[in-house]
């Protein structure tokens, strides 16, 4: 089967890590594989993508899709007259940029397309058909609620492409009740291997020997989506509360870091001195296997890979109950605890429990090591196909 991945960007992202994962299964089990890039600039994340795949980029903005500005627009004075102004704009540019990506010799034709990013710019070029395809698809990387409160004018690029991916079932019901609509819709969860890679253990005993015993958040530095500064306070109330006997270390990079470091420098240096920050690293498995736990502090998520990687690697998780993938895994702290988000007393508490109850923390990682086996990536590889022939046969080919 000829298949394309259109992203948004191959930078160092969630979205991206899954999306290799997916181009290394797909490619593994036989497919041509064509990854497209809307965004030629962001090519940091590519190496990590099956090199089997073909490779092609094209400058899509999403600033050239109509259905971004419909939440925006609408609620401005005025709104309801400006917008089918922008729209048709939108969609002569569009008819024109097609034309240029046709003559740019880049239109091909495949069995099928995916919209992997789910962003307004991956979307509209797969639903306003920049590639020809027997059948389309899109993922959701997180709630299908999330992204109609964002804006209504997801659920139109939806409808045109219909078979929908989605991560948790989350309020689907209830999206579908209201909106009165019909789209072929499938739960699959993202593909994670059993076994850790590029393990080294004389790496991970120098990690331990410079961290000591160690609790860690792996994330980017965005706020308010990651929000370390929940984990910070808990860490303040862990180490003056409870005498905790471990440290806090950081590993990622982004924006919000340089308010991050600022905010623990000016806490006190009983708390500050024992909180680090290792930078965004190409070797994270081996500080999985150093830790002592994962503490996740995001406000929404989709289905963070982080917590599945934790798990692989037996190490406990203590996650802010996000919508609404962290629920997803970890189940009514069947597989990992639970805290409120941005609750750090109750962040505190869930990690101090962890660090005293050893028979708890080894209950938490024996069942974590046998959740991952939803995760594999031949079971899900098997639902995916299973679910792209059970769509609609269209006969002949979108023009």
């Amino acid at each position: 089967m000829k298949i394309a991945m259109v992203f948004d960007g191959l930078g160092v992202g969630g979205i991206e890590k899954v999306g290799a994962t997916y181009s290394k299964l797909l490619s593994n089990n036989g497919h041509d594989v064509t990854i497209i890039n809307l965004q030629p600039h962001e090519t940091k994340f590519f190496s990590q993508f099956d090199p089997q795949c073909k490779y092609t980029s094209f400058f899509y903005p999403r600033s050239f899709v109509p259905e971004r500005y419909e939440q925006i627009v609408k609620n401005m004075s005025g709104g309801q007259y400006l917008f089918p102004v922008i729209c048709l704009l939108l969609e002569f540019f569009n008819v024109v940029y097609k034309l240029l990506f046709i003559l740019l010799g880049k239109r091909k034709k495949y069995d099928l397309v995916i919209a992997f990013s789910g962003h307004f710019n991956d979307l509209s070029f797969v639903s306003r058909n920049y590639l020809i395809s027997k059948q389309k698809m899109c993922w959701l990387h997180g709630a299908l609620y999330q992204y109609l409160l964002i804006s209504s004018g997801y659920l139109k690029l939806y409808k045109s492409i219909k078979n929908l991916v989605v991560l948790v079932d989350d309020c689907q019901n209830e999206v579908f009740l209201y909106n009165n609509c019909k789209l072929n819709i499938k739960k699959i969860y993202n593909p994670i291997k059993k076994s850790s890679i590029n393990i080294n253990e004389t790496r991970i005993n120098k990690i331990k020997d410079n961290y000591g015993k160690f609790i860690m958040m792996v994330a980017r530095f965005s706020y308010p989506h990651k929000d370390q500064y929940t984990v910070i306070k808990a860490f303040k109330i862990l180490v003056e509360k409870y005498n905790v006997d471990f440290n806090l270390v950081f590993v990622g990079d982004g924006p919000e870091l340089p308010k991050v470091k600022s905010f623990v420098k000016d806490l006190n240096k009983e708390v500050s001195n024992r909180i680090f920050f290792a930078g965004e690293r190409d070797d994270v498995e081996n500080y999985y296997q150093a830790s002592f736990a994962l503490v996740h502090s995001s406000i929404v998520e989709g289905l963070p890979t982080v917590l599945l990687e934790a798990l692989r690697n037996n190490v406990p998780v203590v996650s802010t109950d996000s919508k609404a993938g962290a629920r997803e895994i970890l189940g009514d702290n069947r597989y990992g605890l639970l805290c409120k988000v941005g609750d750090p007393n109750d962040m505190a508490q869930k990690i101090n429990e962890l660090n005293t109850n050893s028979a708890l923390r080894q209950e938490l990682i024996l069942a974590g090591s046998k959740r991952i086996d939803d995760f594999l990536p031949e079971r899900i590889y098997n639902l995916f196909i299973d679910f792209y022939k059970s769509l609609d046969q269209i006969t002949g080919e979108n023009k």
